[in-house]
C-alpha cells in the first residue's frame, strides 16, 4: 500500500488575537490517494474556502 498523497488529521483554524481565538474549523481529516479526488461541501460559511486556504498553508 502507498502512502496518500495528502492526509489532513484533525485540522482546526482559529481568527482573531492570541487572548480571544475564534475557531472556523474545527476537527476537519481528510486523505487523498494517488488518482483519487475529494469533494468540500456545505453552505456558505461552513469553511469550505478557509478548510482549503489552511491545507494550502496560505492563511497567515
Amino acid at each position: 500500500m502507498t502512502a496518500p498523497l495528502l492526509k489532513i488529521q484533525n485540522l482546526t483554524v482559529d481568527f482573531g488575537s492570541p487572548a480571544n481565538p475564534i475557531r472556523v474549523v474545527n476537527g476537519v481529516s481528510l486523505e487523498v490517494e494517488a488518482g483519487g479526488a475529494v469533494g468540500i461541501v456545505g453552505e456558505s460559511g461552513s469553511g469550505k474556502s478557509v478548510t482549503s486556504l489552511a491545507i494550502m498553508r496560505l492563511l497567515p
